[in-house]
């Protein structure tokens, strides 16, 4: 972790140029692909739901699509760390951006109820096996005093580029669909959108062929996944606890973000885009805000601290799902009341993503890093593939109204997640740690 500047020091921007003239060539590589993903990924984000919805399929089904490349990704993590370790992490980001392209063409081409669920998994197993990928990337490609700033700056590209995505998903059905006469909420406009992110995945594949490859070393043994569990079992797991829990909630809730703006305040796409586009934007100037804050209040009280502040304004996203469908208060007002809960909501719960993603990875061997990005994916996917069948089932129950209770059921368990938190790692939410190679965790705390 970077050592806090003396009073003297660089400060704001000079601090930033300061870090990120330290990053590696390659790592600045990784940075510019977490763009083009990051712009893919908002679009197809934004428009997904409202694609499968303009086809007659309800939102139910969109809680089992989201299931099943859930499922898909809590499948691919152990294998794509075994081939991480044992072959090229840089292939690996190659291959999934072009899993991800293809998905992207299938679900557009061939949207039939099992082809959408075929291609929801491809990409479900593309962006798992992308994440497993990246973090053991940076972590070698990284030093000590800079590795913070990395995976912070990873983080924000992405977020940034989601930001874009956002903006151009709540206008592009628009643009296309005029080109052939479609409506803006027309399936084929939808189509159109989405099925363009094709190409900007192939583009994300460019600054990763610029990487110079690294023949793995034959005579390297790697040992497979689950034998590493077996021996480092209980202390990964503790990293991994919170992480289940939080994605519990996040899989109640994220599958529906944009129903419940169009549904619970009658609000069409470029509105609604724009939240998300905001929201994009608020979460990457949240992490690149995030190295100097656990430079200060070290990573994992920074983790706890942005988290608890998240919970608010959660709180208040609920509220408007119960005062706007019964009748108590302007739809209108409560969606920009809702549009600044959901951004302050957003950018407080994911600056805390980095810093955790990087507190856990130093304090693993760097034989087990992969594996710990696995089950990091796991314990999240795991979350996102159960509940947002309960999720879609309280909106078809309830109507408008089932969105109080998926809220109300997310603040529980991010307010578990932060006592879990509390309860394991306690004896690191003191002073920043100095910075030094990652340690392995022991058995014994």
């Amino acid at each position: 972790m970077a050592t806090p500047q003396p009073p003297g020091g660089p400060k704001g921007l000079r601090l930033y140029l300061q870090k990120t003239g330290q990053f590696s060539r390659s790592a600045k590589l990784v940075l510019v692909h977490s763009f083009f993903t990051g712009l893919s990924f908002g679009v197809f984000r934004l428009l997904f739901n409202f694609y499968v919805l303009s086809l007659d399929y309800n939102e139910a089904f969109i809680g089992t699509l989201q299931t099943v490349a859930s499922l898909a990704a809590i499948i691919v993590a152990l294998p794509a760390a075994y081939l991480a370790e044992k072959f090229s992490q840089r292939n690996v980001m190659i291959t999934t951006a072009l899993g991800s392209g293809v998905a992207f063409l299938g679900m557009v081409l061939f949207p039939l109820r099992a082809t959408l669920i075929a291609f929801r998994m491809v990409a479900g197993m593309a962006m798992a096996a992308r994440q497993v990928a990246v973090a053991p990337f940076l972590m070698r490609h990284t030093k000590g005093e800079e590795r913070q700033w990395v995976f912070s700056f990873n983080f924000g590209m992405m977020t940034t580029a989601m930001f874009v995505g956002n903006v151009i998903g709540g206008n592009l059905p628009t643009w296309l669909g005029s080109l052939v006469g479609a409506a803006p909420t027309a399936t084929l406009s939808y189509q159109l959108a989405i099925g363009s992110m094709m190409l900007v995945t192939i583009l994300a594949t460019g600054p990763l062929v610029l990487i110079p490859f690294e023949k793995p070393d034959p005579d390297r043994e790697v040992e497979m996944p689950w034998t590493l569990l077996g021996r480092h079992g209980w202390p990964l797991l503790q990293f991994f606890i919170p992480q289940v829990i939080i994605g519990l909630g996040a899989g109640l809730m994220q599958p529906f973000m944009n129903i419940y703006f169009r549904n619970v305040y009658d609000k069409p796409d470029p509105p609604i885009g724009l939240v998300f586009a905001i929201g994009g934007l608020s979460m990457a100037v949240a992490q690149f805000l995030g190295p100097p804050l656990a430079d200060k209040q070290g990573k994992l009280s920074a983790v706890i601290l942005t988290q608890a502040a998240s919970i608010p304004f959660l709180i208040t996203l609920g509220l408007g799902a119960f005062i706007v469908p019964s009748g108590l208060g302007s739809a209108d007002v409560w969606f920009i009341i809702a549009g600044v809960a959901f951004n302050f909501r957003l950018a407080l719960m994911n600056m805390s993503n980095p810093i955790y993603q990087t507190f856990m990875l130093e304090r693993v061997p760097d034989e087990v890093q992969a594996l710990a990005m696995s089950l990091n994916s796991i314990s999240f996917q795991f979350g996102w593939f159960i509940m947002p069948q309960l999720g879609g089932w309280l909106q078809v129950r309830f109507g408008d109204l089932g969105f109080a209770g998926i809220f109300g059921g997310v603040a529980f368990f991010y307010m578990t997640a932060i006592l879990t938190e509390i309860l394991f790692f306690r004896k690191w939410m003191n002073p920043p740690e100095p910075v030094g190679e990652p340690a392995v965790v022991s058995g014994d705390r």
